[in-house]
């Protein structure tokens, strides 16, 4: 059942074990990039911290920039989305 979003989104909490600080709930991301990017569009997070921006975009065929100036989170970012994309770092 879909259930249509309002003021306040009640949305769970995510975790990450690789331990940012402050994951950003995939639940949370998931119907904003599914509203305002379509499929094979271009996701843009200049905030990309652990990378769950584009582990959702790439979950729904979008594509994504991530800006990250932390090169801790960035080493995260890297070793969540080789996962996904094991291609992509490798280069």
């Amino acid at each position: 059942m879909h259930v249509p979003k309002r003021t306040v989104w009640g949305v769970p909490l995510s975790k990450y074990r690789e331990a940012h600080f402050a994951v950003f709930p995939e639940k949370l991301i998931e119907p904003c990039i599914l509203a305002g990017c379509p499929r094979n569009g271009l996701v843009l997070d200049p905030f990309f911290g652990s990378g769950t921006t584009g582990v959702v975009a790439s979950r729904h065929c979008r594509h994504y920039i991530g800006i990250e100036l932390n090169q801790d989170y960035v080493k995260l970012a890297e070793k969540r989305l080789e996962v996904i994309e094991p291609l992509l770092f490798y280069a």
